[in-house]
């Protein structure tokens, strides 16, 4: 996430905002074991377990490492290894094994309340992000409403080792709630599709298709998430006009 020309983000002094979150997306805090007991007792309780494995806590270290080298060799790992006593200090011990293999990156640990009071504070002070499956979650939307809306957040869900399908889409998956309204945001989705050609090795592909939302953006035409007037439609048509 970064902030696009034309827009103003959710705090003054952020123009150098340029922040990646890599999140763990297979396992942690969103596995399905567990269940529900006692149902309709006052006895009744849920139960729903993490699930931390060190080949998936490292690959996504791993992977975020790699990108930190490209970004100033500092990355922040999202833990809260003071309170759950078990899967964060095996996230901790693991994140911070894999990086060894990475001599130019530093690992920030940092409690996950404390990041987000200074991803308000002081988003400009940080540039890449590790984080599980649900910290990384919450993290990704915050970064894009510090940069104006959640409605402009791309994401990549990537198989780094390509032996398989990689898929792209909008931070905010299909929001229902503005359904059939013809107000959403396209820019989550244009810059995810941006993200998917350079995946695909269509370097030029994807800078133009970059180019022309940022132009749009730029030239003051904007949906109503971003205080514009402009239609889902509108927006799309002048992106278009950029791309003919």
């Amino acid at each position: 996430m970064r902030l696009l020309p034309g827009v103003v983000g959710a705090m003054s002094g952020i123009d150098d905002l340029d922040i990646v979150v890599v999140r763990e997306n297979v396992e942690g805090e969103y596995s399905q074991i567990g269940g529900r007991f006692g149902t309709g007792t006052d006895g009744e309780f849920a139960v729903q377990e993490s699930v931390f494995t060190r080949r998936g806590v490292a690959r996504a270290a791993r992977y975020a490492a790699n990108v930190a080298t490209e970004r100033g060799g500092r990355l922040v790992s999202a833990t809260k290894s003071n309170g759950i006593i078990h899967t964060m200090p095996f996230w901790d011990e693991v994140v911070e094994d894999t990086v060894k293999a990475f001599p130019g990156v530093v690992v920030e640990k940092v409690l996950i309340d404390a990041l987000a009071a200074r991803l308000v504070m002081k988003p400009t002070s940080i540039r890449t992000i590790v984080a599980s499956n649900l910290f990384g979650d919450i993290l990704s939307d915050l970064v894009a409403g510090i940069a104006g809306s959640i409605g402009i957040a791309p994401s990549a869900n990537l198989n780094p080792e390509r032996r398989h399908p990689s898929m792209f889409e909008p931070v905010h998956g299909s929001a229902p709630d503005i359904a059939g309204m013809g107000i959403a945001n396209p820019v989550g989705a244009l810059w995810a599709a941006a993200m998917m050609l350079d995946h695909l090795g269509e370097a030029e592909a994807a800078r133009s298709l970059t180019l022309a939302f940022e132009g749009t953006l730029a030239d003051g035409t904007a949906t109503p998430d971003l205080k514009g007037t402009a239609s889902t439609a509108e927006f799309a048509a002048a992106v278009l006009s950029r791309l003919s």
